[in-house]
């Protein structure tokens, strides 16, 4: 019976879409692929709006503007060359025994010449005299006026500088006694080198003071051949 029932249906209906004038039955609605992610995306993107009306507004707080530095000004620098002073020669006495008395040297190239004082101590006294023979004696040791007890034994040595335009040759040029108090030794002593024109020479003489307090001096002198020149002295005290 049901299913005389469902035959009888499908002909009705297959009538009516047979039957002319009829109105035709519209076609079924096609299925997009795509339809449902589109559905999804809009409904995301609804939703997002939704949210962000919700959401409450940020305030944006501006950040502390940075103050730039003093910037510092560039000084100048004056840089100023001077010119280089050359400095003055100045001369090295040679290494001596004692202490050196410089003031009251002397140039004397005569027989009986006396020994002249420099004038100034900072001048240097070793100057050439363009003459043959001649000396200048500018160091002693020890130093004039020096005080000694009667009976000491000390030695005076001269610094000699030959001035002269002659040579000293050894065994030529003597140390010769003059006057005064008496050394000890022969009158005569050989120098122990030679000396060329504008060199020197230390010569030396040997004391035993006095027993007697005083004061008291002794010459000499140089000599070669018969010619004397360059008398030197000293002078010593004596106290008890």
């Amino acid at each position: 019976m049901r299913k005389f029932t469902t035959l009888v249906i499908l002909l009705f209906v297959m009538l009516a879409c047979a039957l002319p004038g009829s109105p035709a039955v519209a076609p079924l609605p096609t299925f997009d692929p795509n339809s449902p992610g589109t559905a999804i995306a809009l409904t995301a993107a609804v939703a997002q709006t939704q949210t962000a009306l919700k959401l409450p507004t940020a305030t944006i707080t501006p950040k502390p503007t940075h103050t730039p530095s003093i910037t510092p000004t560039f000084t100048p620098t004056f840089i100023f060359k001077l010119s280089t002073l050359t400095p003055i020669p100045t001369y090295t006495f040679p290494p001596t025994v004692g202490t050196i008395q410089t003031p009251g040297g002397g140039n004397s190239s005569g027989d009986d010449d006396e020994a002249v004082p420099t004038k100034n101590k900072d001048e240097d006294p070793r100057k050439m005299s363009g003459k043959e023979w001649s000396c200048v004696w500018y160091g002693v040791t020890p130093p004039r006026n020096t005080v000694f007890k009667p009976g000491a034994s000390f030695t005076v040595q001269w610094m000699l500088f030959n001035s002269g335009t002659q040579s000293w040759p050894y065994l030529g040029v003597d140390l010769v006694y003059k006057s005064g108090y008496r050394h000890i030794g022969t009158k005569i002593q050989d120098f122990t080198k030679s000396v060329p024109s504008g060199g020197e020479i230390w010569v030396r003489a040997s004391f035993e003071a006095p027993k007697r307090a005083g004061d008291y001096q002794t010459f000499f002198y140089l000599l070669v051949g018969k010619k004397t020149f360059c008398p030197v002295a000293y002078y010593f005290t004596v106290e008890e």
